[in-house]
């Protein structure tokens, strides 16, 4: 193999990834996007041969494969139906990583590199941009094309109106008890939808919890997916500072419980900052994963139809899909209906939903039309990106369905006086 620029470095890390492609094809037959697009290079073995190329230097690691790669959607459908098993995720991830390298906007390096790491910053903007929502200043945005995802943006406020309370706004002081739990509060949850955090929150004090709020920061898997490595291992760290050294850490966002896990891949093999990151991994807990094995108080029956949607990065990066139909199935009463293609993916993937608007609709589409069939009135998932995205599919497409987290199922069936149940968190803004 030539010898490589130093901008090549990311793609060459994950060189044994790309060549244990064996161009069978069988990615085909599982990726979201290719099915949108039906173009080669939308699907892994085209990403794999393409960035193989660039490596041999048959291909000029130029803008024109940017687009493509850009445009994968990480839900790893393809390695679940590869022999070799391949990890198109990091390699995504390194392609993504090697451009960002070449050049980052300012707004995408500010975001990452500033404002996520400021809980306090971050807090004010998603005020500010709650009361741009309410005054409809995205839509107006969108309406102008002022930005190249303009038309992604003016959909924004019909798949999520940022609330006026946040969760640590919602959440008092309570009782202290020996089981203590930290509670990791993702961003979707803490600015997005605040009342899954506070279901949660009600279902592990009801299930005999002191549930604590962490002091954490941006989970990282933001700037990870965009190919900023960089800000991914510098909020890593900070969560590791931040984050107590014993005791279970529950997030109830399957995108922040599958990268903590995966926290050790940021880091060098044998330094302090990896072992810590191996430890903190070792005591993450998705609540899907943590409720299953909990001793629940009574449930009282609900009498609905129900049907699952695999979040990606719980079924095919923690493999908890039968873990979240077990903690589905203890509701009494529940109608359960099994969704088709249930670890499809529906096209949220964080803020895949406005960047590529069109794409992620054609994917929701196909997702939507497989609840429908259903004929279930309530739709259940654990991740707040998919909650947002299926919510603005019933909506976009009139499906008549309500999108539940599990634990706000979980809580509607809990048997207990609400009042006598309290949460407790740190100063907002601490």
């Amino acid at each position: 193999m030539p010898d490589q620029p130093a901008e090549l470095a990311p793609i060459q890390e994950v060189a044994a990834e790309l060549y244990k492609c064996n161009r069978c094809g069988f990615c085909q037959t599982r990726c979201p996007i290719y099915r949108v697009t039906g173009l080669e290079s939308s699907v892994a073995r085209g990403h794999s041969a393409r960035l193989r190329f660039v490596l041999e230097r048959d291909l000029p690691f130029d803008d024109s494969l940017k687009t493509s790669v850009s445009e994968c959607l990480m839900c790893r459908a393809c390695t679940a139906e590869c022999p070799p098993a391949i990890e198109t995720d990091r390699i995504i991830a390194a392609a993504r990583s090697a451009y960002t390298a070449k050049g980052q906007s300012r707004l995408q390096r500010a975001v990452f590199r500033t404002l996520l790491p400021n809980r306090s910053a971050l807090r004010t903007s998603a005020r500010l941009l709650g009361l741009a929502q309410r005054l409809g200043l995205g839509a107006a945005a969108g309406a102008l094309r002022l930005f190249p995802w303009s038309r992604g943006l003016a959909e924004a406020p019909r798949m999520a109106r940022l609330p006026k309370a946040f969760l640590h706004d919602r959440v008092r002081d309570g009782r202290r008890s020996g089981r203590a739990v930290t509670f990791f509060v993702g961003c979707g949850i803490e600015y997005a939808l605040p009342e899954v955090g506070e279901a949660t929150w009600r279902v592990l004090q009801a299930a005999g919890y002191d549930v604590r709020l962490g002091t954490n920061v941006c989970c990282g898997l933001p700037p990870y997916v965009y190919g900023d490595l960089t800000s991914a291992a510098a909020l890593a760290t900070r969560n590791l500072d931040a984050l107590p050294n014993e005791g279970a850490i529950l997030t109830d966002c399957g995108s922040c419980s599958s990268f903590l896990k995966e926290y050790p891949r940021l880091f060098a093999e044998g330094s302090p900052r990896r072992t810590k990151a191996e430890g903190l991994a070792g005591r993450v807990q998705d609540a899907v994963e943590f409720l299953a094995q909990a001793e629940l108080p009574d449930l009282q029956p609900i009498s609905a139809s129900v049907t699952y949607h695999d979040p990606c990065h719980l079924s095919r990066y923690q493999k908890l899909s039968q873990t979240a139909r077990a903690l589905l199935q203890r509701v009494p009463g529940i109608d359960y209906r099994e969704l088709p293609e249930a670890d499809w993916c529906c096209g949220g993937a964080g803020s895949y939903s406005v960047v590529h608007h069109d794409k992620s609709v054609a994917v929701l589409e196909r997702k939507m039309r497989n609840i429908r069939a259903t004929g279930a009135g309530l739709v259940v998932t654990a991740c707040p990106s998919c909650i947002m995205q299926l919510r603005y599919g019933a909506s976009r497409f009139g499906v008549p369905v309500e999108v539940l987290h599990i634990t706000q199922l979980l809580d509607r069936a809990l048997l207990r006086d609400r009042h006598a149940i309290s949460v407790s968190a740190p100063a907002v803004g601490a």
